[in-house]
């Protein structure tokens, strides 16, 4: 029923409220388009494209524990491989999580536990020697730092990957203690299914003794969020914040060592190269922006979803934003496989500006909004 709302708001709302895309600059209330236009959007938002990717999240991390603890019972290549596989499939609703990496995600310290990069060798080192899983563990915060460098998406991206490939049984490294590699990569694992788990519960189930946070963003009514609005720009700026933190940092750091002659360093900058599944984390964190903009996770744009509005009210604005999602994208896979080998390259400067470039679209997209809707 909402959506047949929704699309009579569309359809008849704008006449009714005298609003076009040409309208006159002023700040007369008049002007202003009703706030109820956002109201299925938020829902649509919230119900299907974060929660599934957080479920998707946990349950994918679920078979990677699985996976790993296979491996730890009958080290072999095929289980070596089968957890590689299990690592790259979880790997992509997280990456396509990090266009809302507010709430709960960030206030339990759950990205920097789940992927902070770059790691911590010698920690890695010592606790393979020590075998001492504890460690992976950190009670406040002033522990969190050294903790997580320890653990996280990337450790165990280390103990599986090597060179772009699947470790061996015969892989020099491994080999050196391979009892504690698989005991570190299970600790590891079973860390990653906590995380997740908690992160959709937090969502779906409480929040810290309060409602599932999907209600607090739906309802938009409380201290967290006033109006629709502010859901809505949270949106957006969840959008904004992983287009520059893939240009000017995923992509950014590496190329700007690079660049100062520091080349061993550039190359420890780039996240995911143990794998060679940089590129792929980069373009899923396009596409999380995708998700968000379209409402959907298959890449059509849902009648309720900011693009649909956006290209009712403002087609020449929408058009801008969905060319600069889609340019982001292809720029990266654009850069030559494997992106630790092409740091310097002139496609790698091609992503850098895509990403800019979709950035600077996104926040004209949400000054016009702050224009007709405040």
């Amino acid at each position: 029923m909402k959506q047949y709302i929704y699309l009579a708001m569309i359809a008849f709302g704008l006449t009714l409220t005298g609003c076009t895309d040409d309208k006159d600059d002023d700040d007369d209330d008049d002007d202003k388009y009703d706030m109820e236009l956002l109201e299925p959007i938020v829902e649509q938002y919230a119900d299907n494209v974060v929660m599934p990717t957080y479920r998707d999240l946990m349950n994918k991390n679920v078979a990677l524990h699985n996976a790993v603890k296979k491996l730890q019972q009958n080290p072999s290549n095929a289980n070596f491989e089968d957890a590689c596989d299990a690592w790259l499939a979880a790997r992509e609703p997280w990456e396509q999580s990090e266009a809302f990496l507010y709430g709960p995600v960030d206030a339990l310290g759950l990205d920097p536990n789940m992927d902070s990069w770059p790691l911590d060798q010698g920690g890695i080192d010592g606790i393979l020697s020590s075998g001492g899983w504890d460690d992976l563990e950190w009670t406040d915060e002033a522990q969190a730092e050294a903790k997580q460098g320890v653990r996280g998406f990337h450790t165990l991206e280390y103990l599986l990957f090597a060179n772009g490939l699947p470790r061996t049984t015969s892989d020099a490294d491994y080999q050196k203690n391979a009892a504690a590699w698989c005991n570190y990569a299970v600790a590891v694992a079973a860390l990653l299914e906590k995380d997740a788990t908690d992160l959709y519960n937090a969502w779906a189930v409480s929040y810290e003794g309060r409602d599932a946070y999907v209600n607090t963003f739906k309802d938009a009514d409380n201290d967290t969020y006033g109006t629709e609005l502010d859901c809505i720009y949270e949106i957006i700026d969840g959008c904004m914040t992983i287009a520059d933190e893939v240009g000017n940092a995923k992509i950014g750091d590496p190329y700007n060592l690079y660049m100062d002659g520091r080349h061993d360093e550039a190359v420890l900058a780039v996240e995911s190269w143990y794998s060679w599944h940089s590129r792929d984390d980069y373009t899923n964190n396009i596409y999380s922006i995708r998700n968000a903009y379209y409402g959907s996770m298959n890449g059509s744009i849902h009648t309720n979803s900011l693009a649909s509005l956006c290209r009712e009210l403002y087609p020449e604005i929408h058009a801008d934003v969905d060319a600069k999602i889609k340019a982001a994208a292809n720029a990266i896979q654009a850069i030559p496989q494997p992106f630790r080998n092409h740091i310097n390259s002139k496609e790698a400067v091609a992503a850098m500006d895509a990403c800019a470039d979709l950035s600077e679209s996104l926040n004209n997209l949400r000054g016009r909004l702050q224009r007709d809707f405040e």
